[in-house]
């Protein structure tokens, strides 16, 4: 198998649909827009609700698109997109469209203080969890370096493999596409926050959050012995043979025996969306974004 082309299978499948978007403003670097994203990777038809205090709240009136993305001109999100906190959740319809994965009743949040004019911002497993460290206080990076300690990550700060703790958080797909499509570390981020999206929907609500983090890292590091170059089969290099894993299940036995040894489900084969596959309306009508949001991401 050709390493060029192997890298060229999986770099296409991690990024797919991106190129498909129309609107100019899916970068976010409109100051009359403001661009969300829903990432582990692109997730498809999320809702989007907004707190940016003083009883500015709302629901946008378009979902996540296939790039993961939806823009909204409401001028309580931007005017000043780091006073606000955003949920993102999924239901029957929201799929990861690199797989096919159903991300039926998925909740992604995104810290107060994350957002930033003229800038793209994504919600993912990791803006969840660290959304439940700072319980409500807003985004800092030494909360968000801390975030990554408690998930096993900070080695690819430390070892400078990445340098900008805050792009981890804040535009992830930018993070994951700097990297080799053959790197281990691309496979770590990848295993990470597919299991820690599937933790965090499984464990009850009101669950210890460093309870979240030991389960997501004894599953991760399973995944990772077995599929290094994760969602890609191989060991010594990545194979053009795409996977997913569904660990919510195993989630739930780690935490009720966290001696327990790991045992993998069953791999999935990748089924990847249409790419002209477009977002279904929102199941009821949305607030707070007239006819700013783009249907297209």
């Amino acid at each position: 198998m050709k390493i060029k082309l192997i890298s060229t299978i999986i770099a296409g499948i991690l990024v797919a649909g991106c190129g498909s978007d129309s609107d100019s403003d899916s970068d976010g670097k409109n100051p009359d827009s403001h661009t969300l994203q829903a990432f582990d990777p692109a997730i498809i038809n999320m809702t989007v609700k907004y707190d940016c205090g003083e009883n500015k709240t709302g629901t946008l009136t378009s979902r996540t698109a296939y790039s993961g993305k939806v823009t909204t001109k409401d001028e309580n999100i931007t005017a000043d997109p780091a006073a606000c906190s955003f949920t993102f959740t999924g239901d029957e319809n929201t799929k990861d469209v690199t797989n096919g994965k159903s991300m039926d009743e998925v909740t992604y949040t995104i810290p107060k203080g994350l957002a930033q004019k003229d800038q793209l911002v994504t919600a993912s497993p990791l803006t969840t969890y660290l959304a439940k460290t700072l319980n409500g206080a807003p985004f800092t990076e030494a909360a968000a370096n801390d975030a990554l300690v408690d998930l096993g990550l900070d080695g690819l700060v430390n070892n400078a493999r990445i340098s900008d703790v805050t792009a981890i958080f804040s535009n992830i797909e930018a993070v994951i596409d700097a990297l080799p499509s053959d790197s281990k570390d691309r496979g770590t981020i990848l295993a990470t926050t597919m299991v820690l999206s599937d933790t965090l929907k499984s464990l009850p609500p009101g669950t210890p959050i460093d309870e979240i983090a030991t389960v997501t890292k004894k599953i991760t590091a399973s995944v990772t012995t077995e599929y290094p170059f994760y969602p890609a089969v191989g060991t010594e290099a990545p194979t053009n043979e795409v996977i997913y894993l569904d660990v919510k299940n195993i989630a739930t036995d780690v935490q009720n025996d966290p001696a327990a040894d790991v045992k993998l489900p069953v791999k999935v084969p990748a089924e990847p969306v249409p790419e002209e596959t477009k977002p279904v309306p929102p199941p009821t009508g949305g607030t707070g974004g007239g006819n700013g949001q783009d249907p297209n991401g």
